[in-house]
């Protein structure tokens, strides 16, 4: 199989023409730690293109293909890109000393007009781009390339074969980002160039670099198993996960074949487990949906359809397929696949909980009901609303219903005025359902509840008390609560 010869391994030097900013230099891309490969390359926020970034090996190689990424900084920056390689070989080779020991300064690189253009892309709202030799073809010891399926994510573009020497006896790599957006920095987040030696290399080179390759196949799984659109990305989960990977993998390909095409997301290609009805037609995972928002509110923007880009309206949301999700559900009890847990949902306690924005004054609350003289009434009062902050997501479901049970008798014994349809305003005896969500709820300190009409009432009068226990209270210490 082809190597990525960007590895450090592989003993690469890289070069860019302009000025990186601090923290992400263009070493990033080919260096042995993985926290600064993470980070990628940019440059200063004043460089405008063109900007050149050039990849030298210590031998020549043959180019299969170069999967680039641009999404460094958290959107699309870079529109434009082209490839140019050179045959000249630099001063260093991979058996001489001075390759490995990389030089910090700037490598011999030739002139601009020994390379040639093999390759050119206009990007649109894509960041990530795979160049492709057609004509390529794996020699033994390297086995055949392994076939990739197309992402809608991805833009796949041919390289151009211009004689004997472009492709196929490759010494130096230019990258040049040609075009930014606006007000976008030029960048990559990583840098992928895959392949073989060339046919001009000698038979000890070629063994040495199997030799590396073979050393550093079990703690690089990309050599295992790649896959589109970055084929390095390594699970940091730990052994555990990537020793259990490749069973599920082999058992998942097996069922690849007979999946319905109405069953995969159209941007992730993968099963939907909560397909939602988009309003122009189009049918997405509701994790996708959600991924796509937060995208898209990190500028500024509304909540919108990822096919068409018109804005939901109250008239036109998403809304789910509940036909679809049962044939999905189907076919995935018929093809049980290991570790792929894509039925049901998480359930929780139907529990009065506080908003998450209240926390802080009910925790302030709590304690000054522990060391005050009423502790007990305000705990055994408030205790159908602080006990679903004790159940925890680890709590078993069939705990979760004796909590609630004895929740309920505890109402029915510590407010007599309570009814057997729910939780009431103490007030007016509205009952509050989670069926209708018209009248908001608020809880007191002392356990009680009321609806917006009678705290309203309350909040005109200048002494503020319960209607229950005449227990006097603040406005901060009024919490909002949810059914």
């Amino acid at each position: 199989m082809v190597i990525n010869l960007c590895l450090p391994q592989f003993r690469p030097r890289i070069y860019c023409n302009k000025i990186s900013a601090d923290g992400y230099e263009v070493e990033n891309l080919i260096s042995e730690d993985l926290t600064k490969r993470s980070h990628g390359f940019r440059t200063e926020y004043f460089i405008k293109p063109p900007v050149y970034v050039t990849v030298s090996f210590p031998f020549s190689v043959e180019i299969c293909r170069i999967n680039i990424d641009l999404s460094a900084g958290g959107g699309q920056n870079v529109t434009g890109l082209e490839m140019y390689t050179s045959a000249l070989s630099s001063g260093a080779s991979w058996n001489t000393p001075e390759c490995r020991t990389p030089d910090p300064d700037e490598p011999s690189i030739p002139d601009k007009e020994a390379f040639t253009l093999v390759g050119k892309v206009l990007l649109k709202n894509q960041s990530q781009v795979v160049f492709s030799h057609r004509g390529f073809k794996a020699r033994p010891p390297f086995g055949p390339v392994e076939a990739t399926l197309p992402s809608p994510a991805v833009v796949a573009q041919e390289l151009w074969n211009k004689g004997a020497l472009s492709l196929s006896h490759v010494a130096h790599l230019k990258i040049c980002i040609t075009h930014v957006t606006g007000g976008g920095v030029p960048c990559i987040k990583r840098l992928e160039v895959w392949g073989q030696p060339a046919k001009t290399c000698s038979q000890e080179v070629i063994d040495s670099v199997l030799l590396v390759a073979s050393e550093s196949l079990p703690q690089d799984l990309s050599l295992q198993a790649p896959a589109l659109p970055m084929e390095s990305d390594c699970d940091s989960g730990g052994q555990s996960e990537g020793q259990q990977a490749p069973s599920s993998l082999q058992e998942l390909a097996e069922v690849i074949r007979d999946i319905p095409e109405e069953f995969l997301d159209p941007i992730t290609l993968e099963i939907m487990p909560f397909p939602m009805l988009l309003p122009s037609g189009k049918v997405i995972d509701q994790s996708t949906l959600e991924k796509c928002n937060r995208s898209e509110a990190t500028w500024g923007r509304v909540p919108s359809d990822p096919f068409t880009g018109v804005a939901f309206t109250p008239h036109s949301q998403p809304l789910p397929h509940p036909s679809l999700k049962a044939r999905i559900d189907h076919f995935l009890l018929q093809h049980s696949i290991p570790g792929c847990h894509l039925l049901g949902r998480a359930q929780t306690a139907l529990a009065v909980t506080p908003s998450a924005i209240a926390l802080p004054s009910r925790k302030r609350k709590m304690e000054q009901a522990e060391h005050g003289p009423d502790s007990s009434l305000g705990l055994n009062a408030s205790c159908f609303s602080t006990t679903s902050l004790l159940v925890s997501p680890s709590t078993s479901e069939h705990t979760a219903k004796k909590m609630k049970a004895a929740n309920e008798l505890m109402d029915c014994s510590t407010e007599q005025s309570g009814s057997s349809l729910g939780p009431e305003c103490t007030s007016c005896k509205r009952v509050f359902s989670p069926y209708f969500k018209r009248e908001s709820a608020y809880q007191l300190p002392c356990g009680h509840l009321l609806c917006r009409p009678c705290l309203t009432e309350k909040q005109r009068s200048p002494a503020m008390t319960c209607t229950a226990c005449q227990q006097p209270f603040a406005s901060q210490d009024i919490l909002r609560v949810h059914f």
